[in-house]
């Protein structure tokens, strides 16, 4: 039987090129922000390359802003311009882009680096299945977003641009522009990192540190040496 074959997009934006978790850097200043996130995206790069080298997908990183598309940031996976626009018409056009040559797309933020493996190998086995009805897989973030989102159809522009982007309610309504068009599998909820805060809590999420890459285990060794008070 044909393996049907995936693509990964993984979100990133590029330092000195875009402003970049400004709400983490009110806490930890621009420099240790940008520090975290190229951190947590090499981890997540980690993690999708383990999938990668053990199901039929193929990784891309989606990069924001058309000038770092040849970042060496950016060099383990291919890049792919988000385009313009807002955030939904930026997932739009990666959707149509690979949806046009893959059977099924998943997005990824690259702001949980506690990813676990088994976690998006689920999603890629759950997406290559062939059934009588599409499916999908939503992975919800604690703050009410999501962390990772795998369709078998390209959603139109109307269905992403009805979405609320950064609000309390924006997987709910992502879930909403699908839940009648087929099967749906949800992953268990995973905080991502905007705020201080969140740096705390993305530790105690880690269960069997001896499951954790290399990559995810330098983002926890910096985030214990960070010299930070956590709000109550």
């Amino acid at each position: 039987m044909v393996s049907r074959q995936g693509a990964i997009a993984i979100f990133v934006k590029t330092p000195g090129y875009s402003p970049l978790k400004t709400r983490l850097a009110q806490s930890i200043g621009q420099i240790q922000a940008e520090q975290f996130h190229q951190l947590s995206a090499k981890a997540v790069e980690a993690v999708v390359r383990v999938v990668s080298e053990q199901k039929p997908v193929s990784p891309f990183w989606a990069v924001a802003e058309e000038a770092a598309l040849t970042d060496p940031l950016w060099k383990r996976f291919p890049t792919i311009s988000q385009g313009t626009g807002d955030l939904g018409s930026r997932l739009s056009h990666i959707d149509q882009a690979l949806s046009a040559k893959y059977d099924y797309v998943i997005f990824l933020g690259a702001d949980a680096p506690q990813l676990p493996i088994a976690y998006l190998t689920k999603a890629v086995e759950y997406l290559s299945e062939i059934t009588d009805r599409p499916q999908f897989v939503i992975g919800s973030a604690s703050d009410g977003g999501f962390y990772l989102f795998g369709s078998q159809i390209c959603l139109t522009r109307e269905a992403w641009l009805n979405v609320p982007y950064s609000d309390s309610k924006t997987v709910e309504k992502l879930r909403e522009q699908i839940q009648d068009r087929g099967y749906i599998l949800e992953l268990p909820v995973l905080t991502d990192v905007d705020t201080v805060h969140e740096l705390e809590t993305i530790q105690r999420q880690v269960g069997d540190v001896e499951s954790l890459l290399p990559e995810q285990l330098e983002v926890f060794e910096w985030i214990q040496k960070l010299d930070v008070q956590y709000p109550e």
